[in-house]
């Protein structure tokens, strides 16, 4: 191994600055082990665009952004490397893996993949070219351009709801938009948002989907369809926040680890994925809650076994 990969060996890199990523990061920074944190943006992933967060234990109301702050300044106090890269590509066929980023390649004993997951699109024509104009998928990253002007939010998910009373405080008019009378939200979330309602802050659309986005150089407004009886009729709004769901960002891990039909990463119960030394955790493996705090459990589960890993396989 020349000597400039010798210099880029750690026992573990982390690929991922979110709750998972920064929890794996803070296990792994008390062990003493030799760890690099590889984040394209920004630490916290999609805590950043929480607005409140009131479910996660030991804070009563807190920020996602304050949140991943404390987290990220948590792990760097325990000497862990961040480097604000991008992972482009994984050779795993060596006990030594490989991770590329777009300034080089790194080289690691062991691995943590926690790239999270992205916002799930409604497919519409014009979609791509409306986003940034008028089309989002983060409130608290958008919503203040929006004041005093009408928005929709589409979905029944937590996110969905919770965007709700942020968008409602700026906002001269707040629409729910639901592909059906059912929910998915916590009813804690949706208690809330039914309050709005009858305050007649909030107007329901209910069995309905979107069809159609209206406007040429802007958001204009939405063509709606009632899915039980097909009529469709316009709602004119400036601000449309989609929130239906994520997809995980595992695309360049296709024939590096297994995935499911879905692209979520198969792991067994200690979070090693289907390569030795390998593991993953947050929202890009297979579970039925993905929460900041099962995140965080995630991340601990995975740097307890790869310390396990390395000590069993890398004895000094």
């Amino acid at each position: 191994m020349k000597e400039i990969e010798r210099e880029k060996l750690y026992d573990l890199i982390i690929v991922g600055g979110g709750p998972c990523g920064l929890s794996a990061s803070v296990y792994a920074g008390r062990s003493g082990i030799r760890t690099l944190m590889l984040e394209e943006y920004a630490c916290g992933g999609q805590i950043l665009n929480t607005f409140e967060i009131k479910n996660y234990p030991g804070f009563e109301n807190i920020s996602g952004p304050e949140l991943a702050s404390k987290m990220a300044n948590q792990a760097e106090a325990l000497n862990v490397e961040i480097k604000y890269e991008k992972a482009i590509d994984f050779d795993f066929s060596q006990d030594i893996k490989v991770i590329k980023t777009q300034n080089g390649k790194y080289f690691a004993k062991t691995v943590i993949l926690s790239l999270g997951a992205s916002p799930r699109k409604l497919g519409l024509e014009r979609e791509k070219e409306l986003t940034g104009k008028g089309v989002s998928y983060c409130a608290i990253c958008d919503g203040g351009f929006f004041k005093g002007k009408r928005v929709a939010v589409v979905g029944g998910g937590n996110s969905a709801i919770e965007d709700l009373p942020y968008l409602t405080n700026l906002a001269s008019k707040s629409y729910l938009i639901n592909r059906s009378k059912r929910y998915r939200a916590q009813n804690i979330l949706l208690e809330k948002a039914l309050r709005l309602k009858e305050h007649g802050k909030v107007e329901f659309f209910e069995d309905t989907v979107v069809v159609k986005l209206l406007g040429d150089k802007k958001l204009e407004g939405v063509v709606m369809k009632n899915v039980l009886t097909g009529k469709e009729q316009e709602l004119l709004i400036d601000g449309l926040f989609i929130e239906i769901g994520r997809i995980p960002n595992t695309d360049s891990l296709k024939g590096k680890v297994d995935l499911d039909e879905y692209g979520y990463i198969v792991t067994d119960q200690n979070l090693m994925t289907s390569v030795k030394g390998v593991f993953a955790g947050g929202d890009v493996i297979q579970k039925s809650l993905r929460q900041i705090v099962t995140a965080g459990s995630d991340g601990a589960i995975c740097a307890t076994n790869a310390q396990n890993f390395l000590n069993q396989n890398y004895k000094k």
